[in-house]
């Protein structure tokens, strides 16, 4: 027995030796930290995690994982998942889904988080935008009637031109890997360029430029400044500010322009109600138009704040001018303003 005994901790000992040592190297060395980082993503939110992209924000640290439910119901579930500081969703949209009131969907996931910055177009060929606190990417399908949507909300850290550039670059990659599992054919873009984001471009009401071009502002309108982005012809949200500094430097009129799956989260969750329609209120306006490789019209929208005395001449006049102009930019036809 002594000698089976001897034999026994004569193979088990280094074996267990090898098997520590082995532990401990996957546990501190990059090899293993790589290994780990790889096993992590093959399963994490699908797998549509892309390594490279992801770890410039994760710097290889599994933790940096920490959420991965699938959200909604039926056709209409989404992955929503952490990567470091970043919620990511990702879901087809089909082009009559509607908003939720009792489960989480992913065109309430497209509301726009409060950003210092205006939406910006990503470029490269992508239909996406960036307004340094929220990216994202549609893909309109060419075999079905829906949009693959990768949407990444994040917060004022990711603000300036390169981060901003590489959340765009998280975005893009899992939306060409997302498409392909989603079985959505549709047109990818290239690399995304330089991005310059910032508060948009202010000008004095007389001067009006990028996505606020052309429009006629009169005096009795108080407005002291007009705040637009660079236009675009591939971002599916747009925005133009008219403001005054005089009193509160407040925000008086907001207009914006939504295309697709943005266009749809407008509808209410109540399902009674119509889509956006051609209409105007006391202190609205809306427009729609007709958009190529899409059935869902872009909408069109001027809103008065409680800061503004609006009248109907200055709301149908300046959402004309806003709607128009963008309706172009994207190809869009049919512009319908209200009566």
């Amino acid at each position: 027995m002594k000698v089976v005994r001897r034999l026994a901790l004569y193979f088990v000992l280094p074996l267990v030796l090898v098997l520590t040592s082995a532990y401990t190297w996957y546990q501190v060395s990059d090899t293993g930290r790589r290994w780990r980082y790889e096993d992590k993503l093959a399963t994490y939110c699908g797998g549509l995690i892309p390594y490279d992209e992801a770890e410039v924000f994760t710097g290889l640290d599994t933790d940096s994982f920490s959420r991965d439910p699938v959200e909604g119901y039926g056709e209409d579930r989404f992955r929503s998942c952490r990567v470091a500081d970043l919620t990511v969703s990702i879901g087809l949209v089909r082009a009559d889904a509607t908003r939720s009131d009792v489960v989480p969907d992913m065109l309430s996931t497209l509301d726009r988080e409060a950003s210092d910055h205006l939406p910006v177009g990503l470029g490269g060929g992508w239909r996406g935008y960036t307004d340094g606190r929220t990216t994202a990417v549609v893909l309109p399908c060419t075999n079905k009637d829906a949009s693959l949507v990768v949407n990444i909300a994040g917060n004022s850290s990711h603000g300036n031109g390169d981060e901003s550039r590489a959340v765009g670059n998280l975005t893009t990659a899992i939306a060409r890997e997302a498409a392909d599992r989603q079985s959505c054919e549709a047109s990818f873009g290239g690399r995304i360029p330089e991005l310059s984001v910032s508060n948009g471009q202010y000008d004095a009401p007389a001067g009006t430029s990028g996505t606020c071009e052309g429009l006629q502002i009169p005096e009795s309108q108080w407005v002291d400044w007009v705040q637009g982005s660079m236009a675009s012809d591939s971002s599916p949200l747009e925005l133009c500010l008219l403001g005054e500094s005089k009193a509160r430097d407040e925000v008086l009129y907001s207009m914006e322009a939504s295309f697709g799956p943005y266009a749809q989260r407008l509808r209410s969750a109540d399902h009674d109600e119509p889509w956006p329609e051609p209409g105007l209120t006391h202190d609205s306006a809306t427009a729609t138009a007709s958009c190529p490789g899409s059935t869902v019209p872009a909408v069109f929208r001027i809103h008065a704040t409680v800061y503004a005395a609006p009248t109907e001449e200055f709301l149908r006049q300046a959402l004309h001018t806003f709607a128009e102009r963008s309706a172009a930019r994207h190809g869009c036809t049919g512009l319908v303003l209200p009566d």
